[in-house]
């Protein structure tokens, strides 16, 4: 579904020429190009493999956050805000930190494991939080009139609960209760993929 997102914002792109779309359709991209080493390492026992993997799957899960938060951004805040170009900037590189502090700190077989609790409570949770709340601010200020405002709605509630799924989610990996959580994020994204595709929440 991340890549469907992609899809149509780069298609939207291709036809109006605008910022948004594009930096939108890239964040979507990379965000399903994030699962890949994780599900990859599935496949090998080496763990330095599987750091490497790790790694990988942070780096593109936090480039993907810093781009969803700074597509949105542009939806809401002014040209010369903070919260637009700079906010993204300084989260792309906190989490960038975070992610090279994993190799000097943990032991080799450790680091998928915690890189995996990482990205999920300490990256998507609180970043996609924050796009809730833009939507939801969006959804605040459009007249009761507006075709998009049940969109907009639609989106600022799956991306709160997509968030909160995976913040929670991530303690119950792999025990009886995880399948819980899989479903909150698939029908998160599917509400996602109507709002803004159909619901035209973004303008776009």
């Amino acid at each position: 579904m991340k890549f469907l997102l992609a899809v149509y914002f780069f298609r939207i792109y291709s036809q109006k020429k605008t910022g948004v779309p594009l930096i939108l359709g890239t964040g979507f991209s990379f965000f399903g190009l994030s699962q890949i080493p994780i599900l990859s390492s599935r496949y090998f026992d080496d763990p330095t493999t599987n750091m490497y993997f790790g790694l990988l799957g942070a780096f593109l899960a936090a480039l993907s956050l810093a781009l969803l938060y700074y597509g949105t951004s542009l939806l809401y805040f002014k040209a010369d805000s903070f919260m637009r170009k700079r906010f993204s900037t300084l989260l792309f590189v906190i989490m960038l930190a975070v992610i090279l502090c994993f190799p000097f700190t943990l032991p080799t077989e450790a680091v998928l494991k915690n890189v995996f609790m990482v990205v999920a409570t300490g990256f998507i949770f609180p970043i996609l939080t924050l796009v809730a709340v833009i939507f939801f601010y969006i959804w605040v200020r459009l007249e009761p009139e507006n075709p998009r405002k049940t969109s907009v709605f639609l989106v600022a509630a799956a991306w709160l609960t997509y968030s909160a799924a995976n913040g929670i989610g991530s303690f119950y990996f792999g025990t009886a209760f995880d399948w819980i959580f899989y479903t909150l994020c698939i029908v998160a994204f599917l509400v996602l993929l109507y709002g803004m595709t159909l619901g035209k929440a973004t303008g776009h």
